[in-house]
């Protein structure tokens, strides 16, 4: 409903390639009414959604007998342990936590460090979210963009806000000018806070400690959500732990 011009300049590449008439087919509008007469009908054979993961309880509700692919919200955790690369774990949380305004369904959203680690990965964090360039997407000198709209970028505004009145702290962003939320850094948030339990799908990080790998990994697996998860660590068996216990379909 909302970016509907993506969806039609996309079918024009197929049909301008040579796709004849009537194979593919794009319908745009709202979710309650169009979404709903699609699942529900019964010539749909296979109903294939990305997104909420309230929307995608609904739609199992409502679908009847068909084949189902979801893939719904998450909080995706990061963990970085002791004997991890800091500067490695930092740029890519730079990277995963920030890429498309952080509305990307395995973006990183949660990152939990070893206390020893803590201040290293935030002192190598803070200067790479900062050099990101926000501003007018279609701008070459632009490295991340708004968010789908300005309802959406005062909500993660808000969220970031509650978070720092519970006792986190923002080390940096936060900040919102129009649909444009700064990138942020936010520390010492408690994992039962909105900002670690709720999918942000927004520009910010959460950063939480734990004490060993054992208690980093009940925190990863802390949400409602398992989509996807990662962990920065040298030790081979600390990888296959991680594989093994996070609950996620995805772990880098």
């Amino acid at each position: 409903r909302t970016t509907p011009l993506t969806a039609l300049a996309l079918a024009r590449c197929f049909t301008d390639a040579g796709l004849p008439d009537g194979v593919l087919s794009v319908l745009t509008g709202p979710g309650r009414s169009l979404g709903d007469a699609l699942v529900t009908d019964p010539r749909v054979r296979k109903v294939s959604f990305t997104g909420s993961t309230a929307t995608g309880e609904h739609i199992t509700r409502i679908a009847g007998i068909k084949k189902l692919s979801l893939e719904l919200g998450s909080s995706c955790p990061v963990v970085v342990l002791p004997d991890a690369d800091i500067e490695l774990a930092a740029s890519a949380v730079a990277a995963g936590g920030y890429i498309n305004a952080g509305q990307v369904c395995i973006s990183v959203q949660r990152v939990i460090t070893h206390p020893a680690v803590t201040a290293d990965f935030l002192d190598a964090l803070v200067p790479k979210v900062e050099a990101i360039t926000t501003g007018d997407p279609g701008s070459p000198d632009t490295t991340m963009g708004t968010l789908i709209t300005t309802d959406e970028a005062e909500r993660v505004e808000e969220t970031i806000r509650r978070a720092v009145d519970e006792g986190a702290k923002l080390l940096t962003g936060g900040g919102r000018d129009g649909a444009i939320v700064a990138p942020a850094v936010v520390a010492g948030v408690d994992p039962r806070s909105s900002l670690s339990q709720d999918e942000l799908f927004g520009p910010a990080v959460a950063v939480s400690s734990a004490e060993d790998v054992h208690s980093a990994i009940a925190q990863a697996n802390g949400t409602p959500y398992g989509l996807g998860a990662g962990i920065f660590t040298s030790d081979v068996s600390g990888v296959v732990r991680a594989i093994r216990e996070i609950d996620a379909g995805n772990v880098h």
